[in-house]
């Protein structure tokens, strides 16, 4: 019975209440060694265990700590592999699928890793407890979490939030400022986990274990010194106490000062003083476990300890006697602290000699590469190619299971080795590739002299010939250079790698040069304007006789094209050349088969060039075609990137509501993911989708709480934001501010160096602040350049925008006239907010010119437009307006222009037939958010179910 514990026993049973209610959750149990965590956690599993849970169980450990999901494969593992053929079938069925490769032998093939497979891997594992809960809830018990590796603590981050819904329930043991990693303070930070803290025992709860031990009653001055001694720590109190019954002690006062000597400062002499009492085997075979580590064989320990299997065996049942050991299914220590004691006891050369020959041993046996990895990883450098490779090969595996950060540990190891001069590129790279993926600093130092390595032609870079023996390594290390070091802020030494990498290729290998060329040009985006220059004049070298680009339909004559599109229309003189251009470059590219446009690319500039013409359609049809090729990749950084692209596009359409859903879906995305590069993207979407609601103040939260602060840097990667901050200054009156944040914006818009910037139209937000500020003079000049340059553009869009502007800043005779202007140019135009704002200008002028017929024409239109589009705040000064006309607008009715984009997409996968499951998996959110998107959209298309869902959405109203 645990002693002082019933909170705690508590919470914990309600834990298991909870997960069989379907409203699963991560509990940690954090506390100091020996406060009794570990004793909660197993009670707890026993429980769960009787009240048919299915019950897994795990433990970190110091030498296991760069196993990639190694506690997550000690919880599943077993369940998998016991699984009839066609259970097992059953839980790798659709996204589930994703984690197979974490489950498959040494033996067998794997994928090569890309960098999509650290994200797929969470969603396969996600699903694949979904399956295991099918039928019975589960319980997940993860002992001494603080030495969990890197991705199984993601993992629990990962499904902490999502646990809502799931019959799963997830609790680990946590030693309090022990190896806290950022990754596990995030956790234990979490709003999503419940986190127990266990006190020491009281003294009163000291005396009920000493008599409960001790089999006596006990005087109060020895209870105190037994407390004083250990503070309350029922582990060192129970070390105590087994002393003090071997020594023999009076459980009286006399006995006060001799407890004291055996406090919690001589647990590890007392444990090493039991040791002692032991026969020379004993000692032998527990050093032999506590180099392998826990749940080691019998077999193992003994040959490590040179001891035959029975003497191994008698001496481990003397150790479990002693409580050094404890039974399971291997040979385990009684305590973290024990193993702890032993394994210091033995000398630092002892032990890496040790760890050595625990390899060599694992080899033999044919145990799995990690094992034997871990014990080299703690032995001595030698510089024997045998451990470089068998490191090397431990690492790809990792990163083919989804873990970047185990595959960066074995590979700095091997690297220690080191390795030979031939294989030292290729190790660099694998590391530095392995770097990028986590975000690391380093990542960029370790590309980098593996690109010089191979570009001077050492490490068998180069053959007697003078051409690059290893071309392909090449052109894919300086791609991962470039992308370190753009994601890092720095695309001019990107663009400069790139081109670098392109002299010592381009003579012998055209393809791969092409491909570089096709980087470099979208590196160059983000670079200095001389750069931009630089690389369109190359581009410039490929544009063939039509101008197009090369003819050829390779990969790399593709993306070239692509590129050349795109600087095409970047100094197009109008729209409809651009969209040719730009449409040209989507058509003859090949883009979403050939470059899986996950984070960067052709793709993407082709995308926003796009936004900046009227063909919105067209642009969304490219965006869908996109998704529908990361799906089922399970790439979460291309579900991000081309999420946010399309929720730019709708609001660019009108489409607020679903430019709000589509930014809060890339931003919990990248959030839960750890994907930096593109938020501040995605954070102006969702600031300007809230602006658009009349949600200004939220909107301020939002830009506050990012942590960005005032200075807003440059480069393409927040521009956008600049401009949004603009607008929300003046959607909060404050004229000066907004017109700074845009005409800032617009400085940098022209330092990009595109001749027509791309249609950028912040001019007609920056002369109604110059208005607003009593510049009227300048207000006109701005307002009047915006309209030229819109007109020599071409986009009807543009020119409906300007002319409102213009309309705006004027207030004469000319005003209404350019406000019916700027509505009919609107009205076939794709902007269909634009249009709701010049139908409700227009309607509040003619309301001033007493013409109250023709303001509530416009007025009632502009309403029904704002409402349909989510732009509440526009739709309720119109509606102000209406009244004031004399006018009074029509309720808001049900239908599908209330459905937010991911209620529309849920609605559609459900009418096509699919389970909630398998609408979940295709768009990476949980069942929950399946079932109460379903819920509003029967409550907005007024139906009852899943059964008239077809016909509301292909006939609505009928």
């Amino acid at each position: 019975m645990l002693l002082e514990r019933e909170r705690e026993i508590e919470e914990l049973g309600q834990a298991l209440l909870r997960a069989g209610e379907q409203r699963g959750g991560v509990w940690l149990i954090e506390a100091a060694a020996g406060l009794g965590k570990t004793s909660l956690m197993w009670s707890t599993f026993e429980t769960a265990a009787r009240t048919g849970f299915t019950c897994l169980r795990a433990r970190g450990s110091e030498l296991e700590h760069d196993f990639p999901y190694g506690c997550v494969r000690q919880l599943l593992e077993p369940v998998v592999t016991r699984s009839a053929t066609a259970e097992r079938e059953r839980l790798f069925e659709d996204a589930a699928r994703l984690s197979m490769p974490l489950f498959s032998g040494s033996d067998v093939a794997t994928p090569p890793a890309s960098a999509d497979s650290a994200f797929a891997m969470l969603h396969g594992l996600y699903w694949l407890l979904n399956k295991l809960s099918r039928d019975r809830p589960v319980l997940l018990c993860i002992d001494d979490l603080q030495w969990s590796d890197l991705e199984s603590l993601r993992f629990l981050s990962y499904l902490a939030p999502r646990l809502d819904g799931l019959p799963v329930a997830v609790i680990a043991t946590v030693r309090a400022g022990e190896n806290v990693t950022p990754d596990l303070a995030r956790l234990l930070a979490d709003d999503e986990v419940r986190v127990l803290r266990p006190g020491p025992l009281s003294v009163e709860a000291t005396a009920k274990l000493c008599e409960r031990t001790l089999g006596t009653s006990v005087a109060r001055d020895f209870v105190a010194a037994c407390h004083n001694a250990t503070s309350g720590n029922p582990f060192f109190l129970q070390t105590l106490l087994r002393e003090a019954k071997e020594l023999r002690f009076l459980a009286d006062a006399s006995e006060a000062a001799r407890v004291h000597r055996i406090g919690p400062a001589a647990v590890a002499r007392a444990v090493l003083l039991r040791l002692s009492s032991a026969t020379p085997a004993a000692t032998s075979l527990v050093r032999a476990v506590a180099i392998l580590g826990d749940d080691t064989s019998v077999v193992d320990a003994a040959g490590l300890a040179g001891l035959p299997a029975d003497e191994a065996a008698r001496a481990a049942d003397a150790l479990i006697e002693l409580a050094i050991l404890r039974r399971g299914s291997g040979l385990e220590f009684a305590h973290p602290i024990v193993r702890h004691a032993i394994y210091e006891d033995i000398g630092a050369n002892e032990r890496a000699r040790a760890h050595a020959r625990a390899a060599l041993i694992l080899a033999e046996r044919g145990a799995a590469d990690e094992r034997i990895a871990a014990q080299l990883a703690k032995s001595e450098p030698i510089g024997d190619a045998g451990r470089v490779a068998l490191l090397s090969r431990v690492a790809a595996r990792a990163l083919v299971q989804g873990a970047p950060a185990a595959a960066v540990a074995w590979l700095t190891r091997a690297l220690h080795e080191p390795p030979s001069a031939e294989s030292r590129a290729q190790l660099l790279f694998e590391l530095g590739n392995a770097e990028v993926r986590l975000g690391m600093p380093q990542a960029a130092k370790h590309l980098s002299e593996a690109v010089a390595t191979l570009q001077r032609g050492e490490a068998s870079g180069q053959d007697s010939s003078g051409t690059v023996a290893r071309p392909e390594l090449l052109a894919i290390a300086v791609r991962q250079l470039a992308n370190s070091l753009a994601m890092a802020g720095t695309a001019d030494p990107a663009v400069q790698a790139i081109e670098a990498a392109i002299t010592v290729l381009e003579s012998t290998e055209r393809e791969l040069a092409l491909i570089l060329e096709a980087e470099l040009a979208a590196k160059a985006q983000q670079a200095s304007r001389e750069l931009r220059a630089h690389a369109a004049r190359r581009l410039a070298r490929h544009r063939g006789v039509d101008g197009a680009g090369p003819t050829g339909d390779t990969p790399g004559e593709r993306l070239v094209r692509a590129s050349i599109a795109f600087e095409r229309a970047r100094v197009s003189e109008t729209e409809a050349q651009a969209v040719q251009h730009l449409e040209a470059g989507l058509a003859r590219g090949g883009l979403v088969s050939q470059q899986q446009p996950d984070v960067v690319g052709p793709f993407y500039a082709l995308m926003i060039g796009l936004l900046a013409t009227d063909a919105l359609e067209l642009g969304h049809r490219w965006l869908e075609r996109a998704l529908d090729d990361a799906r089922p990749r399970g790439s979460i950084p291309a579900m991000a990137f081309l999420t946010v692209h399309r929720g730019w596009y709708f609001l660019r359409g009108g489409a607020v509501a679903q430019a709000e859903a589509d930014a809060r879906t890339t931003l919990d995305l990248m959030h839960g993911h750890g994907i930096a590069l593109g938020n501040r993207f995605a954070l102006a979407l969702l600031v300007a989708a809230l602006i658009e609601t009349g949600q200004v103040d939220e909107a301020a939260a939002a830009l506050r709480d990012s942590g960005i602060g005032d200075e807003i840097p440059p480069g393409l990667a927040h521009n956008n934001l600049l401009e949004v901050r603009g607008l929300l200054h003046l959607a909060q009156g404050k004229a000066r501010e907004g017109f700074e944040d845009l005409r800032e914006f617009g400085h940098r818009d022209e330092i990009w160096g595109a001749a027509n910037a791309l249609a950028s139209r912040w001019r007609s937000h920056a002369a109604l602040a110059l208005r607003s500020l009593g510049d009227e003079a300048g207000a006109r000049r701005m307002a009047s350049e915006e309209l030229a340059r819109a007109r020599r553009w071409g986009a009807a869009s543009g020119i409906g925008q300007a002319l409102r502007a213009a309309a705006l800043v004027d207030d004469d005779e000319k005003s209404i006239a350019r406000l019916e202007e700027a509505v009919t140019v609107l009205r076939d135009s794709p902007a269909r907010l634009e249009h709701a704002r010049a139908l409700t200008d227009l309607g509040a002028a003619s309301r001033r010119a007493n013409r109250r017929a023709d303001a509530r024409t416009s007025l009632q239109e502009s309403v029904r437009i704002a409402r349909a589009c989510g732009a509440t705040a526009l739709a309720e000064r119109a509606e102000l307006e209406l009244r004031a006309a004399g006018g009074r607008s029509s309720n808001p009715t049900a239908g599908l222009e209330q459905l937010t984009v991911s209620e529309r997409r849920v609605a559609e996968l459900a009418a096509q037939g699919r389970s909630n499951p398998q609408i979940a998996q295709a768009l990476f959110v949980t069942r929950k958010t399946v079932e109460t998107h379903l819920g509003r959209v029967y409550s907005k298309l007024g139906i009852d179910g899943r059964g008239q869902l077809q016909q509301a959405l292909t006939h609505p109203g009928n």
